[in-house]
């Protein structure tokens, strides 16, 4: 049997076609395994989050939002040195990446790379001013870390003009530095201030029991562990929901437009030969 041209073309054109329809595709894309990865942090399935980052990371290395959000779980299981390469590699997709560089100076804090992580807070705050509450906090623990007391409290006491009644523990940690530069009625006040928010709160009670005692010269009571002298006591805060404009990363294109110019150029070619 004879073909003609015209059935020569319609052959290879349905031929294409089928090869494309019986082809594995994945149907989701970077976005939608970043995306999915984002909930289950959200909902503290770390190990999870990180499969669903490595999934769009394989999809689209370049995916800078990826990168970041596999950084913030490994962070969260205390992963830190995975975290910061994390955090870096998102940083040199995009340097104007705000989460990233602060995600990178909650790492190097935990490192004890105290002086880094006060460099990644102050650059995180210029690209997006909006992180003012979780950079002065950040910079605080980092300044008392470093027992550089007189710069730590100006920076506890920025943020918590901002957020004043929201972590009860901030305060805390404002009375250790505080007690720490040798104030101990302003530690008092702070810890004072920690309970108020939080009646009941163990760790402030032990510190009013233990500072009350200094400043009467009786034995403190102590009514629940203290952590060691020079310890911060980290507040947990989280990113605010919505990331700035400078660090959105485009999503891939969804798999079936390659597919169609696939079609598309096919046709052409055999138009053309016509």
């Amino acid at each position: 049997m004879h073909l003609t041209r015209q059935h020569s073309q319609t052959l290879i054109l349905i031929f294409a076609l089928l090869l494309l329809l019986t082809a594995p595709v994945s149907s989701l894309s970077a976005g939608d395994y970043w995306m999915k990865g984002d909930e289950l942090t959200d909902q503290g399935k770390y190990e999870e989050a990180i499969a669903q980052y490595d999934q769009a990371i394989a999809l689209e290395p370049k995916a800078a939002t990826a990168w970041c959000g596999k950084g913030l779980a490994l962070y969260e299981l205390n992963r830190f040195e995975e975290a910061l390469a994390a955090f870096d590699q998102a940083i040199a997709l995009n340097p104007n990446y705000a989460k990233a560089q602060y995600g990178r100076g909650l790492a190097l804090y935990e490192l004890g790379r105290h002086d880094e992580a006060i460099a990644a807070y102050d650059t995180a705050l210029k690209i997006y001013p909006e992180y003012g509450y979780l950079i002065y906090h950040g910079k605080a623990l980092a300044y008392s870390a470093k027992g550089d007391y007189t710069q730590a409290i100006p920076l506890f006491e920025k943020a918590l003009s901002l957020q004043p009644t929201a972590y009860p523990g901030v305060w805390v940690e404002k009375g250790d530095a505080i007690a720490a530069s040798g104030d101990s009625q302003g530690a008092l006040a702070a810890y004072q201030q920690a309970l108020a928010l939080e009646p009941g709160n163990a760790l402030a009670e032990s510190k009013i029991t233990a500072i009350q005692g200094n400043l009467t010269g009786s034995p403190p009571v102590t009514t629940a562990t203290r952590q060691p002298a020079g310890t911060p006591v980290q507040e947990k805060t989280t990113l605010p929901a919505t990331v700035p404009a400078t660090t959105r990363t485009r999503a891939p294109l969804p798999v079936w437009i390659p597919g169609a110019g696939l079609l598309a150029a096919i046709g052409l070619a055999l138009h053309r030969r016509d």
